[in-house]
């Protein structure tokens, strides 16, 4: 699956580029036709990495609600990720999560991809809620959340949880 801002290319990640990221070969990851200067994925991802495999296994590809690349439309280059925690559960709720590499922060990059990520999946039928958390030092992380409409549901010693309903 694939969307498009001004600037971006969203895409769903597939097996292949999973595992090239899993193994860190940015060779791999240029031969399928991206640019990376080796900040993706990054280390929360890097971990995530299998979980997202076996989702793509369990639903027989990609619903979109799993993993997506932020890519700079003209040159390909893999600017961060964003997508969700997988599937909405019987409320209808999801959860998103982003980050953009280090180099390309302060750029409005992460907005822009949540932006139209949120629009895509608040027109999915079955999603009524989605939900973010955040450190409570991640003033990048609350600022974009704040600026597309999130509210603050609780807090606890570490995190901040966030709630936009349709």
């Amino acid at each position: 699956m694939k969307l498009e801002t001004d600037r971006l290319l969203l895409q769903t990640l597939d097996l292949n580029l999973i595992e090239a990221a899993a193994q860190r070969d940015t060779q791999a990851i240029e031969a399928m036709g991206y640019k990376t200067n080796g900040e993706w994925p990054d280390p929360d991802f890097f971990v995530a990495l299998p979980y997202f495999r076996e989702l793509l296994i369990k639903n027989k590809g990609t619903k979109g609600f799993d993993s997506w690349i932020i890519l700079e439309k003209e040159t390909k280059e893999i600017m961060g990720g964003i997508g969700f925690l997988g599937d909405p559960d019987p409320d209808g709720m999801i959860e998103i999560g982003f980050a953009t590499n280090e180099s390309q922060r302060r750029k409005g990059y992460c907005f822009e991809a949540a932006h139209k990520l949120l629009n895509w999946a608040l027109n999915q039928k079955e999603v009524k809620c989605i939900t973010a958390r955040c450190k409570l030092d991640n003033i990048n992380s609350k600022n974009v959340l704040v600026k597309l409409g999130f509210q603050v549901n609780h807090t606890d010693t570490e995190l901040i949880y966030w709630n936009l309903h349709k």
